[in-house]
Protein backbone atom coordinates (compact mmCIF):
# COMPACT_ATOMS: atom_id res chain seq x y z
CA UNK A 1 0.00 0.00 0.00
CA UNK A 2 1.18 3.75 -0.33
CA UNK A 3 1.26 6.59 1.94
CA UNK A 4 -2.55 7.27 1.13
CA UNK A 5 -3.22 3.96 2.10
CA UNK A 6 -5.06 2.93 -1.70
CA UNK A 7 -4.07 0.51 -3.63
CA UNK A 8 -5.50 2.25 -6.53
CA UNK A 9 -3.59 5.21 -6.64
CA UNK A 10 -0.60 2.68 -6.76
CA UNK A 11 -1.76 0.81 -9.73
CA UNK A 12 -2.53 4.22 -11.21
CA UNK A 13 0.78 5.42 -10.96
CA UNK A 14 2.12 2.21 -12.47
CA UNK A 15 -0.28 2.29 -15.32
CA UNK A 16 0.29 5.85 -15.80
CA UNK A 17 4.52 5.08 -15.71
CA UNK A 18 4.09 1.60 -18.06
CA UNK A 19 1.98 4.14 -20.72
CA UNK A 20 4.59 6.53 -20.57
CA UNK A 21 7.52 3.95 -20.89
CA UNK A 22 5.91 2.30 -23.71
CA UNK A 23 5.52 5.70 -25.61
CA UNK A 24 8.86 6.79 -25.43
CA UNK A 25 9.64 3.48 -26.65
CA UNK A 26 7.47 3.79 -29.75
CA UNK A 27 8.99 7.36 -30.08
CA UNK A 28 12.20 6.22 -30.41
CA UNK A 29 11.51 3.00 -32.46
CA UNK A 30 9.12 5.36 -35.47
CA UNK A 31 12.96 7.84 -34.93
CA UNK A 32 14.87 4.96 -35.62
CA UNK A 33 12.84 3.65 -38.30
CA UNK A 34 12.68 7.13 -40.06
CA UNK A 35 16.39 7.89 -39.36
CA UNK A 36 17.54 4.01 -41.30
CA UNK A 37 14.98 5.03 -43.92
CA UNK A 38 16.78 8.25 -44.45
CA UNK A 39 20.27 7.24 -44.12
CA UNK A 40 19.62 3.77 -46.64
CA UNK A 41 17.99 6.37 -49.06
CA UNK A 42 21.11 8.62 -48.62
CA UNK A 43 23.42 5.92 -49.76
CA UNK A 44 21.45 4.61 -52.22
CA UNK A 45 20.99 8.45 -53.85
CA UNK A 46 24.70 9.01 -53.73
CA UNK A 47 25.34 5.43 -55.37
CA UNK A 48 22.90 6.02 -58.29
CA UNK A 49 24.42 9.38 -59.06
CA UNK A 50 28.12 8.45 -58.49
CA UNK A 51 28.72 5.08 -58.47
CA UNK A 52 32.34 5.14 -57.64
CA UNK A 53 31.68 7.32 -55.11
CA UNK A 54 32.50 4.98 -51.66
CA UNK A 55 35.02 3.06 -53.31
CA UNK A 56 36.77 6.41 -54.19
CA UNK A 57 36.44 7.51 -50.67
CA UNK A 58 38.05 4.04 -49.20
CA UNK A 59 41.05 3.97 -51.75
CA UNK A 60 42.45 7.61 -50.20
CA UNK A 61 41.76 6.49 -47.19
CA UNK A 62 44.64 3.91 -47.19
CA UNK A 63 47.92 4.58 -47.20
CA UNK A 64 50.30 4.14 -49.96
CA UNK A 65 52.86 1.63 -48.36
CA UNK A 66 49.56 -0.13 -46.79
CA UNK A 67 49.57 -1.60 -50.75
CA UNK A 68 50.98 -4.43 -51.57
CA UNK A 69 52.66 -4.18 -55.09
CA UNK A 70 53.04 -7.02 -57.18
CA UNK A 71 56.28 -7.61 -59.61
CA UNK A 72 56.42 -10.08 -61.93
CA UNK A 73 59.63 -11.21 -63.87
CA UNK A 74 62.08 -13.87 -64.00
CA UNK A 75 65.27 -14.97 -62.86
CA UNK A 76 68.47 -15.73 -64.28
CA UNK A 77 69.26 -19.35 -64.10
CA UNK A 78 72.89 -19.33 -64.09
CA UNK A 79 74.37 -23.28 -64.92
CA UNK A 80 72.11 -24.74 -62.92
CA UNK A 81 71.64 -28.67 -63.97
CA UNK A 82 69.31 -29.99 -66.07
CA UNK A 83 65.89 -31.00 -63.87
CA UNK A 84 63.94 -33.76 -65.28
CA UNK A 85 60.43 -33.41 -65.60
CA UNK A 86 57.91 -34.38 -62.80
CA UNK A 87 56.68 -37.99 -62.87
CA UNK A 88 53.18 -38.39 -63.53
CA UNK A 89 50.56 -41.51 -62.81
CA UNK A 90 49.88 -43.92 -65.44
CA UNK A 91 45.89 -44.50 -66.02
CA UNK A 92 45.95 -48.32 -66.36
CA UNK A 93 42.79 -49.49 -67.98
CA UNK A 94 41.52 -52.85 -67.98
CA UNK A 95 39.96 -52.33 -70.92
CA UNK A 96 41.57 -50.53 -73.74
CA UNK A 97 38.91 -47.52 -74.74
CA UNK A 98 36.85 -47.62 -77.48
CA UNK A 99 35.28 -44.84 -79.42
CA UNK A 100 31.36 -46.09 -78.70
CA UNK A 101 32.59 -45.45 -75.35
CA UNK A 102 32.76 -42.02 -75.13
CA UNK A 103 29.78 -39.67 -75.07
CA UNK A 104 29.51 -35.52 -75.40
CA UNK A 105 28.91 -33.90 -72.25
CA UNK A 106 29.11 -30.21 -73.66
CA UNK A 107 30.51 -28.47 -76.31
CA UNK A 108 31.35 -24.55 -75.84
CA UNK A 109 32.88 -22.55 -78.89
CA UNK A 110 36.36 -24.74 -79.91
CA UNK A 111 36.09 -26.90 -76.57
CA UNK A 112 34.15 -30.48 -75.56
CA UNK A 113 33.79 -32.71 -72.57
CA UNK A 114 33.48 -36.15 -72.94
CA UNK A 115 32.44 -38.55 -71.00
CA UNK A 116 34.21 -42.51 -70.81
CA UNK A 117 33.29 -44.85 -68.37
CA UNK A 118 34.83 -43.31 -65.12
CA UNK A 119 36.92 -40.18 -66.40
CA UNK A 120 35.82 -37.47 -68.08
CA UNK A 121 38.02 -35.41 -70.69
CA UNK A 122 38.24 -32.08 -71.54
CA UNK A 123 39.64 -32.09 -75.27
CA UNK A 124 40.59 -29.24 -77.97
CA UNK A 125 41.31 -29.68 -81.50
CA UNK A 126 44.92 -31.55 -82.03
CA UNK A 127 45.46 -33.82 -78.81
CA UNK A 128 45.16 -37.73 -78.61
CA UNK A 129 42.46 -39.16 -77.11
CA UNK A 130 42.99 -43.11 -76.32
CA UNK A 131 40.41 -44.68 -77.66
CA UNK A 132 39.47 -41.50 -80.34
CA UNK A 133 43.00 -40.63 -81.95
CA UNK A 134 43.71 -37.27 -82.57
CA UNK A 135 41.03 -34.54 -82.39
CA UNK A 136 40.36 -32.79 -86.04
CA UNK A 137 37.35 -31.15 -85.52
CA UNK A 138 34.83 -29.39 -82.73
CA UNK A 139 31.45 -27.86 -84.07
CA UNK A 140 28.78 -26.98 -81.82
CA UNK A 141 24.76 -27.63 -82.74
CA UNK A 142 21.41 -27.54 -81.55
CA UNK A 143 21.77 -31.60 -80.99
CA UNK A 144 24.87 -30.81 -77.92
CA UNK A 145 27.49 -30.49 -81.07
CA UNK A 146 29.89 -33.08 -82.76
CA UNK A 147 33.31 -34.02 -82.30
CA UNK A 148 35.03 -35.47 -85.30
CA UNK A 149 38.33 -37.31 -84.20
CA UNK A 150 40.25 -39.87 -86.78
CA UNK A 151 38.30 -42.72 -85.35
CA UNK A 152 35.19 -42.14 -85.19
CA UNK A 153 32.23 -38.97 -85.38
CA UNK A 154 30.78 -38.27 -81.48
CA UNK A 155 27.07 -36.54 -82.05
CA UNK A 156 25.65 -35.06 -78.87
CA UNK A 157 22.18 -36.26 -77.93
CA UNK A 158 18.82 -34.23 -77.14
CA UNK A 159 17.99 -34.04 -73.49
Amino acid sequence: MSASGSPSSDAGRRKAADESSSDRIGFLGGTLFALSILFFGGVNAISSLDPGYFDRLLLSAMRDDAIDPIETGATDKGDAPGVDAMPVSTVVRAVPLKPEDFQIIMVFQAEAHLASPGELWRVRVGPQVPGLGRILAIESGRNGGTVKTEKATLTGVLK
